[in-house]
């Protein structure tokens, strides 16, 4: 027990913030700012629900994850016990990684969070205003825990590793849990998080990891159900004084106004380099025929991602070499390129051994805050064309409009959501509040 007149610590500050966060007390533009993150995760989910994966998984959670059938999955057509949810659709959210991101923690709280959000928020028939609540909770304790976790193993861990936390966090707010049963809950998710080793899996894309989200999408949420329930956990980092001095500016400094949008259906580290070899092809006019070579210059981070011909989703998507060939063929790259027809194709095949990668110190020093890149495109006529240095657009310091965002949310939905169906749910969703969770399912299924 805390004596009297000591200072609160960490796991209690981060406590009280989660339980007693209420919609109308948050600033206008953190509300406006969820939503702008649940238009951009629907879209993400309905894009990303057909790949295999998530196939793979929803046959295993029927076969080996039996309770009660009481959340939807994305377009999974019947509904799983909330954990299989969670799993499910954290692999799905993040399937294509069309995802948001925040630039500190490397990784993406959204995705993170949302699963949890979606299962546990169907579970109790929640408000729209509960919803909004409770992925706020999840997107300010999961930023927070990430930094945390990152400085305290001193290794670059995925996503699931700090999501679990974000996730019990949202998932508990949704239960109403108690002082005590919440600071079991932050513990246990803590405890059971998915610890990715994210630079190994950036080397080797699979649908293993997957940046440990579907893993600590459900850990989180089981995490909240078991505290409920009694179960006890270690007290998280997020009490540790050494490391913990962001957690004392929860419901002060929001987060969620740090997050960036993705313009593109790969890894962010590869976007500035597309954004110059895209602008650099529309304004001389190229055709692919006409390039002999394109030299990158980016972090070295970048240059591990994945270097081969793609024969997988996840090798596309972390790869700067797939992504650049098929923008400097085709004049764009979008969700329909991560397809196994285009992983073939012998015109960005060729492009892509006219690539070279080269690590470049200006921008080394200036990772993760900013991700930079210079982009040179030499042709068969001796022509030399080279970007601007570029950061990623997206970012606080460039960022996506409401109408971007609506725009990216058409695009990614294209045949999968009528025209109609877009605009009732845009309009839903900039509304969310009057609304309840039953309204935002109906899009889903």
């Amino acid at each position: 027990m805390k004596k009297k007149g000591a200072p609160m610590d960490g796991n209690q500050y981060a406590v009280h913030f989660i339980r007693d966060l209420k919609l109308e007390r948050v600033p206008e533009a953190v509300v406006h700012q969820a939503k702008r993150c649940l238009l951009d995760l629907v879209g993400a989910g309905l894009a990303g629900a057909h790949v295999r994966g998530a196939g793979i998984l929803l046959d295993f959670s029927s076969d080996q994850m039996k309770g009660r059938r009481e959340a939807t999955v994305i377009r999974g057509g019947q509904k799983r016990s909330s954990i299989a949810a969670a799993l499910v659709n954290g692999f799905i959210v993040n399937a294509l990684d069309i995802d948001d991101g925040y630039r500190k923690v490397k990784g993406h709280p959204g995705a993170a969070v949302f699963p949890a959000v979606l299962a546990l928020s169907e579970k109790v028939s929640a408000t729209g205003k509960a919803f909004l609540e409770a992925l706020i909770v999840g997107y300010e304790i999961g930023i927070r825990a990430g930094e945390i976790l990152h400085s305290h193993y001193g290794y670059y861990h995925g996503s699931g590793s700090w999501g679990a936390i974000a996730s019990a966090a949202a998932g508990g707010k949704l239960l109403g849990l108690s002082e005590d049963e919440m600071k079991h809950a932050l513990g246990i998710a803590e405890a059971f998080a998915p610890l990715v080793p994210e630079m190994r899996a950036v080397e080797y894309p699979s649908m293993a990891p997957k940046d440990g989200i579907p893993w600590g999408a459900m850990v989180g949420t089981s995490a909240a159900l078991l505290a409920r329930r009694g179960f006890t956990g270690i007290p998280s980092l997020l009490g540790d004084q050494n490391r913990n001095r962001d957690v004392f500016t929860l419901g002060k400094d929001f987060r969620i106004l740090g997050i960036y949008f993705k313009p593109y259906p790969c890894c962010r580290w590869a976007h500035p380099a597309l954004d110059g070899l895209l602008s650099i092809r529309k304004k001389a006019g190229l055709n692919h025929r006409e390039i002999e070579s394109i030299i990158v210059r980016t972090f070295s981070e970048a240059a591990s991602l994945f270097s081969g011909p793609p024969t997988t989703l996840e090798n596309a998507e972390y790869s700067l070499s797939y992504p650049l060939a098929v923008a400097a063929v085709f004049g764009e790259f979008s969700p329909n390129y991560l397809a196994e027809p285009y992983f073939r194709n012998r015109d960005v095949l060729r492009m892509m051994r006219k690539i070279a990668i080269k690590i470049d110190r200006r921008f080394q020093g200036q990772f993760p805050e900013r991700c930079l890149s210079e982009v040179e495109v030499r042709t068969k006529q001796g022509k030399v064309y080279r970007s601007q240095v570029l950061t990623v657009r997206g970012d606080v310091d460039s960022p996506l409009t409401d109408e971007e965002l609506e725009e990216k949310f058409r695009n990614v939905t294209e045949g999968i959501l009528k025209e109609d169906q877009k605009r009732r749910f845009i309009r839903l969703v900039w509304h969310f509040e009057k609304h309840s969770v039953r309204d935002l399912i109906r899009f889903l299924r």
